[in-house]
């Protein structure tokens, strides 16, 4: 329970904090990806890239955050694991005179999961850390649309005795307002 405080203390923080941000893009996404232990994994998050640190004719270096849940279902009659998710990062994007512009991303961050058990993983917590990289194209009408391939890493980096962990690796479409 604990936890989940601390992730909803974290959520309030960053909402209450960007103000500003939200003239920036905020997005909303899904994510289809298949697991290890033979689970697939589903995600929605709302994502927001702020002002770039870094634009120019060619790239733009901006940080981005995202927060949001997933439900990762294993294959065999074993329950659901229900999680929330938060995570900043930064995305490099080539800036290009077509109608794509292809881009980088990665981020880190945490997670508050509802079991510490997949299948026969053992996850060691439930409270892992988030690693995430993904390549994609932004497409469209002021490039409001993004499909990447994307593989995330849910672990405890070795804080606990236990870190079987669990990766995934999917692709997911995002819509910026």
């Amino acid at each position: 329970m604990r936890s989940i405080a601390i992730f909803c203390a974290g959520l309030a923080a960053v909402l209450a904090s960007s103000s500003a941000a939200f003239a920036a893009n905020t997005s909303v996404g899904g994510n289809v990806s298949r697991g290890e232990s033979d689970s697939m994994s589903y995600s929605v998050n709302i994502a927001q890239k702020y002002d770039p640190l870094l634009s120019n004719s060619v790239i733009e270096l901006s940080p981005v955050a995202e927060i949001g849940g997933h439900a990762w279902v294993p294959k065999h009659d074993t329950p659901t694991v229900w999680g929330g998710f938060l995570a900043p990062g930064v995305r490099l994007t080539l800036n290009t005179d077509s109608f794509i512009r292809p881009y980088v991303e990665g981020t880190v961050g945490g997670e508050v999961n509802s079991k510490d058990k997949l299948d026969d993983r053992d996850l060691g917590s439930n409270v892992l850390f988030r690693t995430r990289g993904a390549v994609g194209v932004s497409f469209g009408d002021d490039f409001r649309h993004r499909v990447q391939g994307e593989y995330v890493n849910h672990s405890t980096w070795g804080v606990t005795r236990h870190n079987d962990g669990n990766s995934t690796y999917g692709v997911s479409y995002g819509y910026s307002f």
